[in-house]
């Protein structure tokens, strides 16, 4: 390389925001409410749970369950499907020397958060129907034998050795509906949503705003990666009750720091001969800029998502609705 320092200072940007992201998911990600368990009641309560707590129901639930959750269940499975189809045409056409490009990395993103969302909208009709099952199952009649049977089967301690009433375990009938947490599959679609918005709004913005030259050919492939992917996970935003804490940009910054790597490991072990992106290239004494001004346009794109996660929370108070995922 002709210019070195400019490599040195775009791996300082690097790695300062990357060891930034990760204390800032040291200190809040999993951090448990700052006030003693006996005083802890209602774990939906402002002020009682941690920052970045996820319950069960937000992650089927339809704008804060204003909505049927069928139209978010529905809609998850058509993007998955769909989606999946244009990443496999895209890989038997152009061969997986597209995942060269963010964009490919974003769109992989973006199919993956479907299928985790998909998954468990699913796992939750299961359970809706299993329960009404069970609800419809008369109780057995009693006979003489059973009552005998129920009478006397008391030990010497007064302790019964047969319950009648108990039954084998049912993998989603429960009896009464509690506020749950959502474990790790829940926390892990969450985070990977907060990645992967401001992630494709930013690919978007570039492509549109900086790549595309006047009167440019645009293919189906293209129009479907740099703007319908921006369009379909905005409607995921607008129908899921999914929250938005702001300390969670930590995942984005560490999704872009993984791709950055990716490309300074290629160019320096002789496996990549070009920049996939002009502004990447740290050949150029203007590299420092370009890297210190896409993090700042990470920074924008993150906070445009949480205008927008304000933004519904203000309109579904306004209009009454309850609201599930309420920071």
């Amino acid at each position: 390389m002709e210019y070195h320092w400019p490599f040195a200072i775009c791996v300082s940007f690097v790695a300062f925001f990357t060891v930034g992201a990760v204390f800032l998911l040291w200190k809040y990600e999993g951090a448990k409410a700052a006030v003693p368990c006996e005083e802890q009641t209602d774990p939906s309560l402002i002020g009682i749970v941690p920052i970045g707590y996820l319950s069960r129901e937000e992650l089927w639930s339809s704008c804060g369950g204003a909505l049927n959750p069928r139209w978010l269940h529905h809609f998850r499975a058509i993007c998955f499907v769909y989606l999946l189809a244009l990443l496999l045409y895209n890989i038997i056409t152009d061969g997986f020397g597209v995942y060269f490009f963010y964009t490919q990395w974003t769109f992989t993103l973006l199919i993956i958060y479907f299928a985790l969302s998909f998954r468990l909208s699913l796992l939750h009709f299961l359970e809706e129907r299993t329960m009404v099952s069970v609800n419809r199952i008369p109780p057995p009649k009693s006979t003489d034998h059973d009552i005998l049977l129920h009478t006397h089967q008391e030990t010497s301690d007064g302790v019964k050795s047969f319950d009648y009433e108990a039954g084998p375990p049912l993998p989603f009938a429960r009896g009464e509906e509690k506020l749950e947490d959502a474990g790790i599959g829940g926390y892990v679609t969450q985070c990977v949503f907060q990645a992967l918005l401001p992630a494709a709004m930013l690919t978007d913005l570039v492509y549109w705003v900086i790549l595309v030259r006047p009167n440019s050919h645009h293919s189906f492939i293209d129009i479907n990666m740099h703007a319908v992917n921006l369009v379909l996970l905005l409607v995921e935003f607008s129908l899921n009750s999914l929250r938005f804490p702001w300390f969670r940009i930590s995942y984005l910054i560490l999704w872009s720091a993984a791709y950055a790597v990716f490309q300074f490991t290629l160019h320096f072990t002789g496996l990549g001969h070009r920049w996939p992106y002009a502004f990447l290239n740290v050949d150029t004494p203007y590299a420092p800029a370009w890297y210190l001004f896409i993090i700042v346009f990470h920074g924008i794109c993150f906070a445009i998502c949480l205008l927008l996660a304000l933004g519904k929370q203000s309109l579904w108070a306004r209009f009454k609705l309850p609201v599930i995922g309420r920071q």
